[in-house]
């Protein structure tokens, strides 16, 4: 493969990242249009509107001429409709990306979301949380506003608008009192979700408000109300045991992704028992000195360090780390 070539596949997949406005069913597509190693034309495409429709309006408006070629990240069609609309419009080639040795991890993280909901039947859950530089989430009175700056705190909101429902412990509904919502970005509020077997978090709480779509799973039989739908758990006293039933109906639901915010330790116990795939950590310049431990990641996931404004932004990933130490051995 020319280096040419392979920029044209990667510049797809890089396109395809910029067209990630939420969490989707369907893949991100990005594409480009060449003839003689000059890019014509080059875009995304929206996820819920039809790739049939918006593969032949973009071919349809660009004047292909002699060996010009059409460079995607994945196939999202059957393979014949791809090639029908190439011979259509008189495109010579059709380079697919996914097809391409060697771009596997880049493609596997920009449709991550999808092909976890769809491999592993369950949605793609990030955490998230924000720690203290000697390791502590919150004082020992739950007390953690604020830990990160405003610079982070806004990117949180922009990341809850992009996923498809947010999650957080019951401690940290008692306490914390979130509204769970994307005041501070411009976009779609998540679906709330509350796992509460024994219904013991106080009515009154931000959550059960019916200002957004909320999810309540508990142990009770309960008549839902408008924005709130409460679905009955299993007479199980074993989180082990209820958080894949819970993860189970998100599935069902088509709830692509999950945001879970704190606290410590439904954070903990993802972790532990595997059910997590990215993680979102800041770090704060801060010493709390004593409180609640923030929860443990192996270093082995950590994929990227950055900074936001004052605080350290912490990346990980799971799979990707997994996947590497197979490439390794």
């Amino acid at each position: 493969m020319n280096q040419k070539h392979k920029l044209f596949l990667e510049r797809t997949i890089s396109l395809a990242q910029a067209g990630f406005r939420k969490a989707s069913l369907q893949p991100l597509i990005g594409w480009l249009i060449t003839q003689q190693d000059t890019i014509l034309a080059e875009g995304w495409m929206e996820p819920n509107q039809s790739y049939e429709d918006q593969l032949q309006l973009l071919l349809s408006t660009i004047s292909i001429q002699a060996n010009t070629q059409l460079y995607i990240n994945t196939n999202p069609f059957d393979k014949n409709i791809l090639h029908h609309f190439a011979d259509q419009h008189k495109v010579s080639k059709i380079f697919i990306a996914d097809e391409t040795p060697n771009l596997s991890s880049s493609l596997w993280y920009v449709n991550r979301r999808s092909y976890v909901f769809q491999q592993y039947k369950r949605p793609y859950i990030v955490l998230k949380w924000a720690q203290t530089q000697d390791g502590f989430v919150a004082r020992s009175n739950f007390d953690s506003k604020w830990i990160s700056g405003p610079h982070a705190r806004k990117l949180v909101h922009q990341w809850r608008a992009q996923e498809s429902a947010i999650w957080v412990g019951n401690n940290t509904y008692r306490h914390d009192n979130p509204q769970l919502n994307v005041r501070d970005w411009v976009g779609e509020n998540p679906v709330r979700i509350v796992v509460d077997p024994q219904q013991s978090l106080d009515s009154t709480l931000h959550v059960f408000d019916q200002s957004q779509p909320t999810l309540y799973y508990t142990q009770k039989k309960l008549a839902n109300r408008p924005n709130l739908e409460f679905t009955r758990l299993p007479d199980e006293d074993r989180w082990e045991m209820l958080i894949p039933y819970v993860l189970s109906d998100l599935y069902q639901r088509q709830v692509v992704s999950v945001f879970v915010e704190g606290g410590a330790q439904l954070l903990s116990f993802l972790l532990e028992h595997h059910w997590w795939d990215e993680a979102r950590v800041f770090v704060a310049d801060k010493m709390f000195e004593t409180g609640i431990a923030a929860p443990s990641i192996g270093e082995k996931y950590l994929v990227t360090k950055e900074m936001v404004s004052e605080d350290q932004l912490l990346i990980y990933h799971r799979f990707i780390s997994e996947a590497k130490e197979k490439v390794e051995k």
